[in-house]
């Protein structure tokens, strides 16, 4: 939460990084501090213009619902206090657009459409029931906890 102190075995660890210049920061964490610094001043003119060019930002009511109500543009503020920090990100699989597609009772079917007998799938190891929407978090727990209960039913022989 906004100033609450990040506990420092994230420092030592490698995690995150603290300094007190962009291009300090920078070099703490072995990028170009020209770049680091024209990214910045870009995404700070963007702040101040209101606008995400970039990522458009703030464009949706989900994204303003977690912004900050007392900015101007709820989801976007300038960058110009230090200390500046930088969080080492490493790409991952949520999950949530992937599988293999399943019937009404969970069980996997064919390219036919076919079903294949005593195959279910549920929660990330099939295709989402909201196609390519993500509706926010809890959209795989919820549909992996309905279709569980649906396919364990389906399989035990429950009407």
């Amino acid at each position: 939460m906004p100033g609450q102190k990040f506990p420092q075995s994230w420092f030592d660890s490698g995690l995150m990084h603290r300094a007190d210049t962009v291009a300090e920061l920078a070099a703490a964490i072995g990028i170009s501090a020209t770049g680091l610094t024209e990214t910045v001043a870009r995404f700070n003119g963007f702040a101040r213009g209101g606008r995400d060019e970039d990522f458009r930002r703030g464009e949706s009511a989900y994204d303003n619902y977690y912004g900050d109500p007392t900015l101007a543009t709820p989801t976007l503020d300038v960058l110009d206090t230090k200390p500046y920090y930088a969080v080492k990100m490493i790409a991952g699989d949520l999950g949530t657009k992937g599988g293999v597609v399943s019937n009404e009772h969970a069980q996997v079917v064919r390219a036919d459409g076919t079903a294949i007998d005593g195959l279910y799938a549920t929660g990330n190891a099939s295709a989402a029931v909201m196609g390519n929407d993500y509706a926010g978090a809890g959209a795989t727990i919820g549909p992996a906890m309905v279709f569980g209960w649906i396919s364990a039913r389906h399989a035990a022989g429950a009407q």
